[in-house]
């Protein structure tokens, strides 16, 4: 459950994490995201947050290891374009990784079935 934080200090929390990556403050980002986190209540959202957070400090290995986890946390939440979607930035990552053209494809016909 997402905790009641005023609106304007969550706004400031992410003007503080772009602001710490623009600056290349890595450490501190992280810091920033870890408050921020808690105030979101969608485990997918905050893997993929952190993802991003590592992919702009060029960290590959961790980015790759919290996209899979939001990938399948999406896929568990039923929101499959989510999870397409950071399958599909998987692959540009790491384009011949089989296990990720799987899923993907097998994503593709889950939606598929849904329309």
């Amino acid at each position: 459950m997402m905790k009641q934080i005023p609106s304007e200090k969550l706004s400031i929390a992410w003007f503080k994490l772009a602001d710490c990556i623009s600056r290349g403050e890595k450490e501190r980002a992280l810091g920033v995201y870890r408050l921020l986190s808690h105030s979101l209540d969608d485990n997918a959202l905050v893997a993929q947050l952190q993802g991003d957070i590592f992919m702009c400090f060029d960290d590959k290995k961790n980015a790759i290891e919290q996209y899979t986890v939001a990938a399948d946390l999406y896929e568990i939440n039923g929101k499959l374009v989510h999870s397409v979607a950071m399958y599909e930035q998987l692959l540009i990552l790491c384009p011949k990784t089989e296990l990720f053209q799987n899923t993907l494809e097998r994503l593709y016909r889950k939606l598929e079935q849904r329309s």
